[in-house]
């Protein structure tokens, strides 16, 4: 009868833990997406007739956008992983979720670097549901 207590507890704590998991995994997916579609935009526009630089300014983009979709899918997956983990009440290492942080960190400091401060907001809202993933699993026993 004890062990069930426990269990219950377990499943409160993780309760908060899983579904905002969820919410980021979803939210990394749909970047991943929107991503690649961007990338194969990038891979349709011509060269032709450009500058060396801007030639040289559309290829750095290329890759960032390509390292940045591969980097999406692959936070995509793992997190989906972490879910099904939190579903079956099984406590995930933080490590994931403080790789994710620093990830978030490069991506918004990217969009500073590009002028894009709208693209700052998104990143940084993952950054803060990443913080507190890893404060409520440091809550759990």
């Amino acid at each position: 009868m004890e062990n069930q207590l426990d269990e219950k507890t377990v499943y409160k704590q993780l309760a908060n833990p899983r579904w905002m998991t969820l919410t980021i995994a979803v939210i990394c997916g749909i970047y991943a997406l929107l991503t690649i579609l961007g990338v194969f935009f990038l891979f349709t526009l011509s060269t032709k007739g450009l500058s060396d630089n801007a030639t040289q300014a559309m290829l750095i983009t290329k890759i960032v956008a390509s390292a940045f979709f591969v980097l999406y899918a692959i936070f995509s997956l793992l997190l989906f992983n972490n879910y099904t983990k939190l579903r079956k009440n099984i406590v995930v290492p933080k490590m994931l979720y403080f790789a994710l942080s620093v990830f978030m960190l490069l991506s918004a400091a990217n969009s500073l670097a590009t002028s894009n401060i709208s693209g700052v907001f998104l990143p940084l809202i993952i950054l803060l549901f990443a913080i507190k993933i890893i404060v409520d699993l440091g809550k759990v026993k």
